[in-house]
């Protein structure tokens, strides 16, 4: 990108040939008269307005591109946080499936008296994953032990198997 002093300075460089151009041509040709010299000298404005703004708006296309390269880069870089991200997302959840079948299998070992005491204390999702990496016959025991409405929901909660969505959305 051109710094601002290299396009003042290309700017007066352009202005300073643009009205020289025109001075060749009057010079060539004689103006007759002075209508001929204000259109002259009306056109030598407009060039110098277009040949200004032209280079504004090459100054501007450099800075978009330098800020199209810059957003590019950030785009690249949050990309890869997101895979970075993903990644120990899913190894939390592996740790905390084999924490889980951990416990499923203490809870398999324990009385099925105790083991409903315990359950329902727990958060339902915890509770259902528990059951879920026991037995099932043990599970039938805990849950027959469990008092009828806690043993409803989590019977009803126990059918509703969430679909784990890694699409990101």
């Amino acid at each position: 990108m051109r710094t601002r002093p290299a396009l003042i300075l290309g700017a007066m460089l352009f202005s300073l040939a643009v009205p020289a151009v025109s001075q060749e041509l009057n010079a060539d040709e004689q103006i007759g008269s002075v209508e001929e010299r204000r259109i002259m000298v009306s056109i030598d404005r407009e060039y110098e307005k277009l040949s200004k703004r032209e280079m504004l708006l090459d100054s501007r296309e450099m800075e978009l591109k330098t800020l199209e390269a810059e957003v590019d880069k950030k785009l690249a870089a949050m990309q890869e946080l997101r895979g970075e991200l993903v990644k120990l997302l899913d190894r939390k959840q592996q740790e905390e499936g084999r924490r889980i079948g951990e416990l499923s299998a203490i809870y398999e070992k324990m009385e099925p008296n105790k083991a409903a005491r315990l359950i329902k204390e727990l958060d339902e999702q915890l509770a259902i994953e528990l059951l879920i990496g026991i037995k099932k016959k043990t599970a039938g025991k805990i849950l027959d032990n469990l008092d009828a409405a806690t043993a409803t929901n989590l019977s009803k909660a126990f059918t509703d198997i969430p679909v784990n969505d890694k699409s990101g959305y």
